[in-house]
């Protein structure tokens, strides 16, 4: 059975015959019941506290938990992010490399074009020469030619 202060308070005993003292009973019923609402009222503080610091636990247990999730997630993105690092720095490694082996082929085949384009133009030049010392013997053979000629006929080299 829960007593309260006010069930002290108006809490009535019959009187009897050389029964207790009237004023003096409710005077101890009046500390009783001051006492009571003394300590309900810390009752309920201490029970107000405790929910607030139980409310507290328990949301700093959950923050605690979100940051250990937190915290698992963060290292596994870090490990994700260095892994895709690695893969990609492989990656550009290996493109770089097929660009370097392009570029180098394309060099190679832009030097044996040069080179045959080269080859040409010495073929050229050897058979312009070759032309061009005919052509000038075939000028020096008539020139000598009519040298040649002028003197039998007895007129004077021209010159």
């Amino acid at each position: 059975m829960n007593i309260t202060p006010l069930d002290i308070q108006q809490k009535r005993f019959h009187t009897g015959f050389r029964g207790y003292d009237r004023s003096e009973v409710e005077a101890f019923l009046d500390l009783v019941r001051e006492e009571m609402e003394t300590l309900l009222r810390e009752v309920t503080e201490l029970r107000e506290f405790h929910q607030t610091h139980e409310d507290r636990l328990r949301e700093l247990h959950e923050k605690e938990e979100t940051v250990k999730n937190t915290m698992i997630m963060t290292q596994k993105m870090a490990e994700d992010l260095k892994e895709n690092a690695r893969k990609e720095a492989a990656l550009l490694l290996k493109d770089a490399e097929l660009r370097g082996q392009q570029t180098t082929a394309k060099a190679q085949q832009e030097k044996a074009r040069i080179e045959a384009e080269l080859q040409e133009l010495r073929r050229r030049k050897h058979h312009f020469l070759q032309d061009i010392k005919k052509v000038i013997q075939m000028h020096m053979e008539m020139v000598n030619f009519e040298e040649g000629g002028n003197e039998i006929k007895g007129e004077p080299p021209q010159g």
